[in-house]
């Protein structure tokens, strides 16, 4: 059996990498398990998502692991992959967001090849077999970019109306470039009176799994991961996995 492990930095992530595995691989073909990391010496916390695949026959298994925060994910790859390996996973990967830094090419490089500051090492490279893709500001972009799912949130909630009360057109504007595609997210939300990130900027399970839950994950597949570089980098890594 094929075992791949996905390191991420929060549920929305989670969520989404879960629902996208399941589309690309079919139920009955992948179980995937979802965990919670609560801190070191502390048993990780199972989740259970809306979407969930756990056949009794399959030839892949999936692990996505919850870092809580950007900061923890490649510092648990670092501490896991050998344990991993050991256990018969093939790769491990990290997603997290490029948000709140700017300089993508800098972080990329320092979260692949380490860093150094007067010959010390501050983090050191990434092992054999793991890698990290970051979206680019935030995962949101891409659910930006997926512009047919704001009519499966709310009817009215058409491109027209987007473009008029927005000022940009998610279905033809790069979503990438947006500054923080959460906030996006939430403010073309609210024109529905719906919200997806509360007073505190927090986001809570049931609003992120609805948004999962609407994305048309064909179109993803097909079409989007052409048009979103880091979105088709996931993308082949699973469809790689999966082969």
């Amino acid at each position: 059996m094929k075992k791949i492990a996905f390191y991420v930095e929060g549920k929305t992530e989670q969520f989404f990498v879960n629902k996208l595995l399941i589309e690309i691989a079919g139920r009955k073909n992948i179980q995937i398990e979802l965990q919670q990391f609560q801190g070191i010496g502390r048993p990780k916390r199972a989740i259970h998502p809306r979407s969930s695949s756990q056949p009794s026959e399959h030839n892949h298994f999936a692990l996505i692991l919850d870092c809580v925060g950007d900061g923890g994910v490649k510092p648990r790859i670092l501490e896991d992959a050998a344990n991993l390996f050991s256990q018969g996973y093939s790769e491990v990967i990290g997603l997290l967001d490029l948000y709140p830094l700017t300089d993508l090419t800098r972080f990329q490089d320092n979260l692949q090849n380490g860093s150094q500051r007067n010959g010390k090492v501050l983090s050191p490279a990434l092992p054999s077999n793991t890698d990290i893709i970051i979206a680019v500001n935030e995962i949101e972009s891409w659910f930006l970019e997926e512009c047919s799912h704001f009519e499966c949130i709310d009817t009215s909630l058409t491109n027209e109306t987007i473009v008029r009360e927005m000022g940009f057109n998610p279905c033809s504007d790069d979503m990438t470039q947006r500054l923080h595609p959460a906030q996006d997210l939430h403010n073309i939300y609210r024109l529905a009176n719906k919200v997806y990130i509360d007073s505190k900027g927090q986001k809570k399970k049931n609003r992120i799994e609805r948004t999962v839950e609407c994305l048309d994950y064909s179109n993803i597949y097909l079409n989007l991961r052409n048009e979103v570089a880091k979105l088709g980098d996931l993308i082949n890594k699973i469809d790689n996995f999966l082969t």
